[in-house]
């Protein structure tokens, strides 16, 4: 990597012109579903700087697309997410969440951690980039919908890439949080449930004649809901909890059924059949000496008869983008690099992942993301940029 040319980028990060950015983004509301302002002014503070951006999706949620130096031979593709989550309760926060505000290097408001800020990282990494006339095409794709599963949002732009309507990217960074760490792996999704069988009866007769289902769904959750002792290096622990519960008609009768939801997240190397022989395993257990035990799990199945689930997905750290993170995260911020294996949900770069795309996260320190008081480390947002210009230049090298 070219030092000279390296310091010079580093040189031009803005720490109040990031902030600036962020505040524009932050302030407009855009809670999932009415995202079509913020996502015109996102294209408005690129076409400012110079940057064309093409929308895609719909005209009540639009997705925007743009690229730098289009005509070069590889692109290096950044993701982020203008959507947020509601306010769940205003008066829990003590900042106004869509009245951004920069305390002791905190910067306030709703999206500011989730991800408005990283997506003004973005934009003005690109403005950065714009006239070191680098030899790779360096673009954005900033979409809506990411909090409800993406379907409006990255999920159009991957099915256009497959189907050759888009340029397909060499190299998709996602920029979620990850604590100023690699995240070169998401851990895989299925969900299931679990029906628990006892027998009606009246509550006159709940301990001569009544089997209550809710009783022994309440061993199964007790059984269920515990730390998996499992563990890979790029993306951490398995995870499992049971989040919802279903059972009774009257407040008279026994119930014959309860049926619980469970939320089981998966790392490398594991499988809807591992999950469910551990389910199995462990409802064996619980119901060790009870006559009345009974349950079935409940799940979707292909045609072929197997679990319906989302796979854990990675980018291996030796793969061209991750050596090339591995180089950017030094050079830019003089600390070695660490990978991201802590508690978090997908991202949308499991669907680029599943087509085959190098998609690896990396993205600022915050907190009360979903929360009250969210906000963002500014510092971080500074270092998230010089990374990005890092991997772009050292990609830029081939």
């Amino acid at each position: 990597m070219d030092q000279t040319v390296l310091r010079e980028a580093l040189s031009r990060v803005d720490e109040a012109r990031i902030v600036e950015l962020a505040k524009e983004l932050v302030r407009v509301p855009s809670v999932s579903g009415e995202e079509k302002a913020v996502m015109y002014r996102a294209r408005e503070l690129l076409e400012e700087i110079g940057i064309e951006a093409e929308l895609h999706g719909s005209e009540d949620r639009p997705i925007i697309n743009a690229v730098l130096n289009p005509g070069a031979e590889r692109l290096l593709v950044f993701n982020g997410h203008l959507d947020v989550v509601p306010i769940a309760k205003p008066d829990a926060w003590t900042k106004a969440p869509w009245d951004p505000v920069l305390i002791d290097g905190m910067l306030y408001g709703r999206g500011a951690s989730d991800m408005k800020s990283s997506c003004a990282v973005m934009i003005h990494v690109l403005e950065i980039l714009k006239d070191m006339g680098l030899p790779l095409s360096v673009g954005v794709h900033l979409v809506p919908d990411e909090e409800r599963g993406a379907t409006f949002g990255s999920k159009v732009l991957v099915e256009k890439i497959t189907r050759g309507e888009m340029r397909r990217p060499d190299y998709v960074v996602i920029g979620e949080q990850s604590n100023l760490k690699v995240r070169v792996a998401e851990r895989g999704m299925f969900g299931f449930q679990v029906k628990f069988y006892g027998r009606a009866a009246h509550t006159a007769a709940s301990r001569t004649f009544g089997i209550n289902a809710i009783a022994k769904a309440s061993k199964g959750v007790l059984a269920l809901e515990h730390h998996i002792d499992k563990f890979h290096e790029w993306i951490g622990h398995p995870m499992q909890s049971v989040n919802i519960i279903q059972a009774g008609t009257v407040s008279n009768q026994v119930p014959a059924e309860c049926t619980i939801t469970v939320d089981r997240r998966l790392i490398i190397g594991e499988t809807a059949d591992d999950a469910v022989a551990e389910v199995k395993a462990d409802l064996d257990k619980a119901g060790e000496g009870d006559p009345d035990w009974s349950w079935e799990i409940v799940a979707p199945k292909d045609e072929e008869g197997n679990w319906v689930y989302t796979p854990a997905n990675y980018t291996p750290p030796d793969s061209e983008l991750g050596q090339a993170f591995m180089e950017a995260v030094p050079a830019a911020l003089g600390i070695e690099p660490e990978l991201y294996v802590e508690w978090a949900g997908s991202t949308d770069g499991r669907l680029y992942r599943q087509e085959g795309m190098q998609t690896i996260g990396f993205g600022p320190i915050g907190f009360g993301a979903h929360g009250p008081d969210e906000f963002v480390y500014v510092d971080s947002l500074v270092k998230t940029a010089k990374v990005y210009l890092a991997l772009a230049l050292r990609l830029a090298e081939g």
